[in-house]
């Protein structure tokens, strides 16, 4: 709680421009490895390395928890087991012949600065997915084309070779080659960031297809991989029984023309070559393939239809061109950047289109074998087939996936859909117009399996309402999950806000009710009404929990700011939805229980200076309970910008947090904290201490409101710059002491989504306090006043409430306290006259306590009264 003694000073702190902090480091290219993704499977270009990587069958790392016979989760020790993707290729590559000397491209240095994401238009930069590699072999440049095919509704790839001579000589007898290397054998990661883990290449099957379009077919006990070549080759290759590699790499001979293996063998590789000819000044030629993948290993033959389909006739260059076509169609007609930007920062924001685009699930189904990871090795599914019958493997299935928005693309390992790092990102795609992936993504949260831990013993305290949103992530099906380490699971209650919050942001941006209401009695009783159930009786804030940086539980729950803050953003937005649809008792109930958890924040998580800390439980051992996501209680329009509790807040985050590299702060101070005394958070690691996209960028957010135009934009033009070096795929984190990148990239929700919405912001969107004012902290007598003829409202809110609609009928009340059906009261419900005695609080402010049954600590918010709101 702020004190009265602290409250001038803190006022004045108001009109201080706090000084710009000098970014210590430069941006440095640490980061080589791109990734492509259609929504069905991805694709990983090293430019260190001169190849494709990776080619995995989903986009997300895991699909669905293993179940056993009677359909329950199988635990595997450590957590619950589940059927993670696999990752198909060990790498893909081109070779060239030309000038008497031939080698594979790998052997030969990218151009760092002219390769990257390629161009969406000739007009502007960047903006798709399609990675290009430029390698120059003297007169002759190497272009190699690589991306996820837009528009294929299965994993697969696009590897397109241009040869272009750029010297004064013609090149003579030019040829090209192209290796591909899938592994289809029985591994299968057992945790998700072992996604790249080498599944194996045992026991596969290849079958050379001539004809008009010459093509591979290999199939393992991973499904079958069709390759095509997109030019009329003049000599094929099959191994291991011809090494393939060294052949081009150890002279000037052609590719063998044999004949696959009758049998299945082992490390099976293939590969075409092109006559490409005399290379005039100035001349180029297309080569290229494409690859699709199915589950199914017999599903050769279709699996060359779909492609053919995709294909279309299409030569590699007019191939290319069609993609390109894609991603101008992406920004011309869905997305729209905001007003007000700078030259550099047009293509930051037009690769965020294509990484948001890029990170959000588009599969609906996938074929599932009947065995798991060998044959005999049984697999079970949840989901139906595609007819909606229960599902007999092997058998395509129907899930819940689509829609889904991941936290990160490869090499990140978060290729999860984190509500969290989602809800950032849907409110960034509403921001840039991409009404359509927003919607999607919204609906996907309402339709995921979900409830799943409401009887967990975790839990049994809460008497925890059914509930829609996942308490942390979802498996790639659409199924909530969570992880585990040491001190048991991650359970956090922050996704509900957030997702309320992100719904009337689409709603405000794209002016689309529909979702909400279509879905309003959903979205109220097992979203808006789960946080008012999960009120802490004793703080008024929401209970202890996981949070954000996701501590676990076993003791390391807290009652964290920031899930408050989110839940009181949250219910204002749900009360603004409720308003507008004529829902008036819920309108009414969600708007006093958001201020009231607003109060809540203010009365029992600032300390003596009223900056905001962490968490009420860390508050309470006096010191190291820094935590820079309360920039969002600023960010999300909670508290006045520029009053007390923002302005100390800002200079306590500046004075605890601040890194020495760049402008920015560290997330918290667990890494250090409490030296002197018992550790309260002893968790403290590199990740805490690591200086942090997400909150630099509501940091901007937080400092713009409050005026600080050139700290904002010092943030924002950091972040940048540290994206633009690297190839414009935004980190997670940089390191605290040298700025480098650190840990994951590319970040969606985290990163290309926080960008967004801080220019967002900056144009004008986000702006609108919450519950329409902010919680204005100057004391004044206790009751209504008025200012410049205004009436005003005190800084508690009106006690008078409504019963949750979590299992009943919403019904107005005045004096009684609101009680869900879960018996957890709502802070919304503490008056200041029912039942009082006299009393002291724990913290000697004098205040009175309840009647019997309610809190005693409940009453400090009785601080807050006589303070009134400021007039948005």
């Amino acid at each position: 709680m702020i004190r009265s003694s602290s409250v001038a000073l803190l006022v004045a702190l108001a009109s201080i421009s706090f000084a710009l902090p000098a970014i210590a480091a430069e941006p440095q290219r640490t980061r080589f490895a791109l990734p492509s993704s259609n929504g069905w499977g991805a694709l990983l270009v090293d430019l260190k390395a001169g190849k494709a990587t990776e080619l995995r069958e989903h986009v997300f790392a895991a699909e669905e928890p293993q179940i056993d016979a009677q359909g329950q989760d199988i635990w595997d020790g450590e957590q619950f087991a589940a059927i993670h993707t696999r990752d198909l290729l060990y790498d893909a590559y081109f070779g060239v012949r030309a000038e008497g000397e031939q080698l594979w491209l790998p052997s030969v240095p990218v151009d760092a600065d002219a390769s990257g994401y390629y161009a969406w238009s000739d007009s502007e930069a960047v903006g798709t997915g399609i990675v290009t590699m430029v390698q120059p072999l003297g007169a002759l440049e190497a272009t190699t084309f690589a991306f996820a095919p837009q528009g294929l509704e299965a994993a697969g790839m696009v590897l397109l070779l241009r040869l272009k001579n750029t010297g004064q000589q013609a090149l003579q007898g030019v040829q090209a080659f192209s290796l591909h290397n899938f592994h289809l054998g029985y591994g299968r990661a057992k945790r998700p960031w072992d996604v790249h883990e080498d599944i194996g290449n045992n026991g596969e099957t290849v079958e050379f297809v001539g004809g008009a379009e010459a093509r591979f077919r290999e199939r393992g006990f991973a499904g079958t991989i069709v390759t095509q070549a997109l030019a009329p080759i003049v000599h094929r290759g099959v191994g291991p029984e011809v090494d393939l590699f060294a052949l081009v790499d150890q002279g000037l001979g052609d590719l063998p023309d044999n004949a696959p293996p009758a049998n299945a063998v082992d490390n099976a590789t293939h590969a075409f070559q092109w006559s490409v000819g005399d290379l005039a000044p100035g001349a180029e030629a297309w080569v290229g393939i494409a690859a699709i993948h199915r589950g199914d290993p017999f599903a050769g033959a279709e699996a060359e239809t779909t492609l053919d389909a995709w294909i279309d006739g299409v030569g590699p260059q007019l191939l290319l061109a069609r993609e390109r076509g894609v991603w101008a169609d992406l920004h011309q007609d869905q997305s729209k950047l905001p007003d007000g930007l700078a030259a550099s920062e047009v293509p930051m924001l037009r690769q965020a289109v294509a990484m948001l685009h890029m990170g959000q699930v588009l599969e609906d189904r996938s074929f599932a074998r009947e065995w798991l990871s060998q044959d005999g090795e049984q697999r079970r599914t949840r989901f139906p087939g595609l007819d909606d019958d229960p599902a007999v493997l092997p058998a395509w299935i129907k899930h819940r996936g689509r829609g889904a928005v991941l936290a990160s693309l490869p090499p990140g390992e978060w290729t999860y859909a984190w509500i969290r790092d989602g809800a950032y990102a849907t409110a960034a795609m509403a921001a840039l117009g991409m009404q359509a992936h927003a919607k999607a993504s919204l609906t996907y949260y309402l339709d995921a399996e979900a409830g799943r831990f409401q009887q967990w013993s975790e839990l049994q305290a809460y008497d925890m309402p059914p509930y829609q949103i996942s308490l942390v992530r979802y498996h790639g099906f659409g199924i909530e999950e969570t992880d585990f380490n040491a001190f048991g699971p991650n359970l956090e209650f922050d996704g509900f806000g957030l997702f309320l919050w992100a719904l009337r942001a689409y709603e405000v941006l794209t002016g689309d009710t529909s979702l909400a209401d279509a879905r309003w009695e959903q979205i109220a009783t097992e979203v808006a009404d789960v946080l008012v159930a999960l009120i802490d009786p004793e703080t008024g804030m929401i209970r202890a929990d996981s949070s954000i940086w996701e501590t676990h539980w076993l003791g390391r729950e807290r009652r964290f700011t920031y899930t408050s803050i989110t839940a009181a953003r949250g219910l204002c937005d749900a009360a603004a939805i409720a308003e507008r649809r004529g829902d008036a008792a819920r309108a009414d109930m969600y708007r006093k229980t958001g201020e009231s958890i607003r109060a809540a924040i203010a009365a029992r998580a600032t300390d003596g200076d009223g900056a905001l800390a962490g968490s009420v439980d860390e508050l309470a051992t006096g010191e190291g309970y820094f935590d820079a996501a309360v920039w969002d209680a600023i960010a999300m329009g909670l508290f006045d910008p520029q009053g007390p509790i923002a302005q100390a807040t800002f200079a306590a985050l500046d004075d605890h947090l601040r890194v020495d590299a760049g402008p920015g702060w560290s997330r918290n101070d667990d890494r250090w904290d409490h030296a002197m005394m018992e550790d309260a958070t002893p968790w403290g690691s590199d990740y805490d201490s690591a200086e942090w996209v997400i909150t630099d960028l509501r940091g901007s957010v937080a400092l713009r409101a409050a005026g600080e135009a050139a700290r904002a934009d010092a943030l924002v033009e950091w972040v940048r710059e540290q994206a633009a070096t690297n190839y414009y795929m935004t980190a997670e984190t940089f390191d605290e002491q040298t700025g480098v990148y650190k840990f994951n990239s590319p970040m969606l929700g985290f990163g290309a989504g926080a960008y967004a919405l801080a220019l967002a912001h900056r144009a004008g969107a986000f702006a609108d306090p919450a519950c329409g004012a902010y919680f204005v902290e100057d004391e004044e007598p206790t009751g209504t006043g008025t200012d410049t003829g205004e009436t005003t409202t005190t800084g508690e809110p009106d006690t008078t409430t409504a019963v949750p609609t979590t299992g009943a009928t919403s019904t107005g009340t005045t004096t009684e306290a609101a009680t869900s059906t879960s018996g957890v009261t709502s802070a919304a419900s503490i008056t200041a006259t029912a039942g009082l005695t006299g009393g002291t609080s724990e913290d000697g402010c004098g205040c009175t306590s309840g009647g019997p049954g309610a809190p005693a600590a409940l009453v400090l918010l009785a601080l807050t009264r006589g303070r009134r709101r400021r007039r948005a």
